[in-house]
């Protein structure tokens, strides 16, 4: 199948007890715990120069400036060097605490019960200035689904009750918009996010606030397909994957590089314990970004769209087609009026390649196409009925309507 019609993949093998989880805390689709037996936060990773004591000075040292000195309208940290202290204290101050209310719940409550409602919490970023005042803050879409009530509380401790401007389930993005002003995060380049460069996360695991973990860049373009959008049919395929403790609470928040720029916003722990196993999915910025914008700008998200259904080619399914190729994306069917229908993809095709990105899997397939925008002119190569050839066509838009088979 194509982007918004994916079916989930079988678990890795030996591997079953593994499941994905969504870090965010949020009331509505999801239950979530209180947490007030932790007490304990973890602020750095032992393995990085200048410890716990320097990061937490760093951040203190912030704190507790004086006021005119640190006005979030004015306040800006630059960092001399590479020690994680400074990172910290670049960062910290754009990272907020969200706290969510959804519709109330009588759920293990006697019958008679008035309704309580739902908690949660997750993370967010400040990212982006409001034409007319005030913040924009960027988050994950399962963070604040469904709530009635957000709050958003700075690193000052100082809280501020936020509109939700819109959310996106399947780029699992949403903003909020705040009427104070707080500290801009600098964006990084998403070209430069490599394997092994130090990755840092902030955000509120367990509510608790400005917490600091560290790690390295795992892996890059990380698919995760059985989860993502409202019943995992839009799935996380190009995900940054780091060992940094990401955990319920982080999810919204930032995961930043060794110069303190945004390069991915915590989403996802790919886990068998429900906490961090030390495998955590973000989302990278530059696509986070572009949800984003089209959030503020026009309300929502243009998801780019082939319009197939799907699957990998395997070696039975190449036996039992009789394909020519032992691997590819192959069309099941095409979805009536979309690109690939107008295109003339037909049933039985098996695409090998989008411009020069080469195909070999359904994730793959979805990869290549999120990668380009809505509009763009991309060649196909496939194979159909034994012979090669190309196919030129539009990348359009997920109608609303279509929903996962």
């Amino acid at each position: 199948m194509e982007n918004s019609q994916h079916q989930p993949a079988p678990p890795p093998p030996e591997a079953t007890a593994i499941h994905a989880q969504a870090i965010g805390d949020q009331g509505a689709s999801v239950q979530r715990h209180s947490h007030v037996g932790i007490v304990v936060a973890v602020l750095a990773a032992s393995l990085l120069a200048g410890g716990v004591s320097g990061v937490a000075g760093a951040y203190l040292a912030y704190r507790y400036l004086p006021v005119e000195t640190r006005d979030p309208r004015t306040q800006q940290v630059e960092i001399l060097g590479d020690s994680t202290e400074e990172v910290v204290a670049a960062a910290v101050p754009s990272v907020v605490n969200i706290a969510v209310s959804s519709p109330g719940t009588s759920g293990g409550l006697p019958e008679a019960h008035p309704d309580v409602p739902a908690q949660g919490e997750g993370s967010g970023v400040a990212y982006r200035e409001a034409p007319d005042g005030g913040t924009y803050i960027i988050t994950n879409n399962h963070v604040i689904e469904g709530a009635t009530e957000i709050i958003v509380t700075g690193s000052d401790g100082e809280s501020y009750p936020a509109e939700l401007v819109g959310g996106d389930s399947e780029s699992d993005i949403a903003v909020l918009l705040v009427q104070t002003s707080f500290p801009l995060i600098k964006l990084g380049d998403p070209d430069e996010v490599i394997v092994g460069q130090l990755a840092i996360a902030i955000g509120s695991p367990f509510g608790l606030q400005a917490s600091v973990t560290a790690g390295v860049v795992s892996a890059t373009h990380r698919p995760l397909t059985d989860l993502g959008g409202d019943n995992g049919e839009y799935p996380y395929v190009d995900s940054i994957q780091t060992d940094a403790a990401i955990n319920p609470g982080n999810s919204g928040g930032a995961l930043v590089n060794r110069r303190g720029e945004l390069i991915g916003i915590p989403s996802v722990i790919y886990t068998d314990t429900g906490v961090s196993d030390g495998v955590g999915l973000a989302i990278p910025i530059d696509r986070a970004t572009l949800a984003a914008d089209q959030l503020i700008e026009t309300g929502r998200v243009e998801t780019p769209f082939l319009g197939v259904l799907g699957q990998t080619v395997t070696p039975d399914l190449m036996a039992q087609e009789n394909l020519p190729v032992e691997r590819g994306a192959y069309v099941v069917e095409t979805t009536p009026g979309t690109e690939a229908e107008r295109a003339g993809l037909q049933p039985g095709d098996v695409i090998v390649g989008v411009d020069e990105d080469r195909i070999r899997s359904m994730d793959d397939l979805i990869l290549s196409v999120r990668r380009r925008a809505v509009g763009d002119e991309v060649t196909l190569r496939l194979w159909r009925d034994g012979e090669e050839l190309e196919l030129s066509m539009k990348v359009g838009a997920k109608p609303p309507a279509v929903e996962a088979e």
